[in-house]
């Protein structure tokens, strides 16, 4: 009789091999265990509606375009975002993951960690670094915890980071588009660092979430 390997380890891995983006039909015998598929299901439940909400509150309603209030506004709703759609849409393996409480609030201290990495990327992107300094991290924070769903699921999937990284790419298109109406000489308020970026990394994110598990 052949004895069964009692010393098989779990690996953690950072290939992309085992990420997919689309719905298919695992059977158990299939499954590598050790690797197994993480995916997005299809479906409007990952739409996040609230950062539309959010958008049009610091466009409309906000006084003199807030952004340090809008940052208290987006964590909280993005928690409640990750809780009750994003982590109950997210496949590993054969079975959805249930949220992990302590890695919740470890993911938040990491992406207030993360604004930092971020908002150095920002300066080299030619952002005003003593002028502004304080707006220049606020916008780094937004963009930390616009991506704090996929943060959390990097963690929470064996760092399988294929799936997530599409995330944070759309989060960054969306600011850097976004900059090219601060030098236009149309002379409008909402044309000062960092409103237009703000504005551009949510509708980024908003696309992000809605689309990445379409391709």
């Amino acid at each position: 009789m052949t004895k069964k390997n009692k010393n098989v380890k779990k690996r953690v891995t950072f290939s992309d091999d085992t990420t997919i983006t689309t719905h298919h039909t695992h059977k158990k015998k299939d499954l590598d265990y050790d690797r197994p598929p993480v995916y997005i299901r299809k479906t409007i439940t990952t739409v996040p509606f609230h950062l539309l909400a959010l958008l049009y509150y610091y466009i409309k309603v906000s006084n003199n375009y807030d952004t340090l209030r809008l940052l208290l506004t987006l964590i909280p709703l993005q928690i409640a975002y990750l809780i009750f759609q994003f982590n109950r849409c997210t496949i590993y393996g054969n079975k959805r993951l249930k949220i992990n409480i302590p890695l919740l609030l470890i993911t938040i201290g990491g992406s207030v960690l993360l604004s930092v990495p971020a908002m150095v990327i920002i300066i080299l992107f030619g952002a005003p670094f003593v002028e502004h300094i304080f707006q220049t991290w606020l916008l780094a924070l937004h963009a930390s915890f616009l991506a704090y769903p996929a943060l959390y699921s990097v963690f929470n999937c064996d760092f399988k980071v294929g799936l997530w990284k599409k995330y944070f790419i759309a989060i960054m298109i969306g600011g850097w588009i976004s900059c090219v109406v601060i030098p236009l000489d149309w002379d409008r308020e909402w044309q000062v660092w960092p409103i237009p970026v703000v504005v551009g990394i949510y509708l980024g994110a908003f696309v992000g979430y809605s689309i990445t598990a379409y391709i």
